[in-house]
Parts: structure tokens; sequence; C-alpha cells
């Protein structure tokens, strides 16, 4: 996924940098697998020096040049990485770092530098994703969703779905998505979608910190914009090991939603939720699940090599009540039997590069 780097040279001073996305929307949401190069949906207008902004170990990060028109610059272009000339346009590194790089060339007769700009190599981290069953009927719903804010005080290597039941925020994919994976008392919590966290009111905080940012061989990169009440949202996966027989589920998730909550911890002076009432008047609610963009246990990914991008773009139409500021995308790679290998997440009209 490329960057866009500024030039030092007059002739690139007032160029805008952006990434337009275009394409054919569908009624609802629409879905392109861009490894068969369908050429629907995200066009990006490269301008400058562009290059992916993060690569895992041993995969070729690859450098180009393009005018304010867009033409790629293919002659008397050379290229640095912290200081040494490449023999190509691409680089490759067997361990992690932060490397820089800049370009010179020449243009009508008259050479250009880019500013010097830096570039990541990466081992891929595990985050775990964390699903909360949930409801604002459920008195002992609250306890989950302070275990999952204690998680949070611990780890950033997290994504947090709340999948909401028999209320306003409940989805009509809720109830196959809770049969699918035995949910059937609330409050119930599930780590990497299929392994049940924890007991009646106890969620065990270790068994979600002892997994997370372990290594794992596939990353994930969001970038997302919304543009006239549709939100496009490109991923890229990117494996050490060949991609094969995985599916990719993507959430869009809203914060900062204000519902009255059931609280039976109201007279538990343990419990964070001690004295604020029964309802609790104006519960913030956050992670809540307003829509499946892909199929609720996820689209099928083509097989792809090692160290390849694999490449996927959707596009929906936002409800007008949906606020586009609190509103987030979750991504997650699994397996046919839908546990999660790994997750991503990030807000609407921003980036997460491989992590």
């Amino acid at each position: 996924m490329p960057i866009f780097i500024t030039m030092k040279t007059p002739i690139f001073k007032n160029l805008l940098l952006l990434s337009l996305f275009v394409g054919i929307i569908a009624a609802c949401s629409k879905k392109e697998d861009f490894t068969s190069q369908d050429d629907q949906q995200i066009e990006e207008i490269q301008i400058g020096l562009t290059f992916r902004k993060a690569s895992l170990r041993n995969q070729p990060v690859a450098f180009s040049v393009f005018d304010d028109e867009g033409n790629e610059i293919s002659e008397n272009v050379s290229f640095f990485v912290d200081g040494n000339l490449l023999e190509a346009n691409s680089f490759v590194s067997p361990s992690e770092g932060t490397f820089e790089v800049y370009a010179e060339y020449d243009l009508n007769g008259s050479v250009y530098t880019t500013d010097i700009e830096t570039f990541s190599v990466v081992i891929p981290k595990r985050k775990v994703i964390m699903e909360d069953y949930t409801g604002t009927w459920c008195g002992y719903c609250p306890s989950l969703d302070a275990a999952i804010n204690e998680v949070a005080l611990l780890t950033d290597d997290i994504s947090v779905v709340a999948i909401h039941n028999n209320d306003d925020l409940a989805l009509a994919i809720e109830p196959t998505i809770r049969e699918e994976f035995g949910v059937f008392g609330f409050p119930s919590g599930r780590i990497n979608r299929t392994t049940p966290w924890g007991s009646a009111l106890n969620f065990p905080i270790s068994a979600v910190t002892d997994l997370a940012g372990n290594v794992v061989p596939i990353a994930i990169s969001i970038t997302t914009q919304v543009s006239n009440g549709t939100l496009f949202t490109k991923i890229n996966v990117a494996s050490e090991e060949e991609i094969q027989d995985k599916k990719l589920v993507v959430y869009l998730l809203e914060d900062g939603i204000v519902r009255d909550q059931t609280n039976y911890f109201n007279n538990d002076e343990t419990s964070p939720y001690f004295g604020l009432g029964n309802p609790i008047p104006n519960f913030e609610l956050d992670h809540v699940l307003r829509a499946s963009i892909s199929d609720a246990f996820g689209d099928p990914m083509t097989n792809t090599a090692a160290l390849t991008d694999f490449e996927m773009n959707y596009s929906y139409n936002l409800p007008s009540d949906f606020v586009v500021n609190n509103l987030s995308i979750v991504v997650m790679v699994v397996e046919q039997d839908n546990t999660a290998v790994n997750t991503q997440h990030v807000k609407v009209n921003e980036s997460v590069f491989y992590q």
C-alpha cells in the first residue's frame, strides 16, 4: 500500500497528495477480490515517490516515482535506503526494523531529490479478537465490559466487537452468529471467535494477555474513506506462509452510542458500576456491531503465495443515523472453522499498515 512523499523541489510544491476511491455501488455493500485484477472499486492516484509503508521480513518493497500527472518516471531514477544506493527499485530485509528512503531522478535535464521518509519491516503480531455478547437489558453484562476495559489497559493487541441481543442495536444476523459459536447465555465472551472466555461472571484477563502480541504469520492493513455517504474499505493481507483456505471477515462498529443499561451491580461495592443506578442512564456503549460488510462468517480468500499481498475492496452505503466520526472497521482473517488467525482494526477515514 503506497504512501506519498512530498518533494523538496518547486515542481512538486503545490501538489495535493491524495487517494481517490471510485467504484460501482451495490444496493448495500460490494466486495472485489483484486488478486483477480478487477479494476473496479478503488483507484489510487500516485504522485511523487511511492512504496508500501510496512512490509514483512523478506517481502520485497518496490519503489516508484510519479510526476504531477501520475505518470511513472522510469528512466534516470536512483533509490537510496539508509543512504545506500539500490541496484534496482526494490529492497528486502530479513529482519524487522525502520528504514529511510529517498530517490534522485532527472526530469527535463534537472536533478530532483525527494524528502527522506521512513518505512518499516515487521514481524506480524497477533491482535486477539474479543467478542462481547451483550444487551442493554442484561443486568450482568457490565461485568464483561469491565473485563474488556481491564484488558485494554494492559495491551493494545486486541480488537473488540460487541454483539447485541434483543435490543434496538441487535442485528438480524445476531441469532445466526450466536448459534454458530454456541452462545446461549449472557454475558458471554469469545476469544478469537471460537474460544469461550471465562464463565458466569469470571473473565480471566491472562487468557487474553497470554495470546496478545504473539508472533503469527499473517498481517493485515486497512485503508478507509467515506465519500458521499459511502464507506470504501481497502484491505491487504500478507503472510510469511502461503495463505490457503482462509476467509476474510469485515465488521463495521460504532462507539459512543448512548442507552440506558440494566445494572445488577449498583449495590456491589467491588464493581466499577457501583452506585451508578439501575438502569445506568445514558450508558456509553462502544464497539457495537452495526453491520457485517462481508459475509458474517467471512468471504473466501484466494490462495496466495507467501510474502505476496492479497487485496480486497468493499463499499458500503452508510445509514444516515450512523455517526461517521465514531465508526471503525474490524477485519479478521479466519480459518474454515471460523477461528481467527489474526485481526486488525482502524477508525473510519484512517489507515493502519502491517504490524
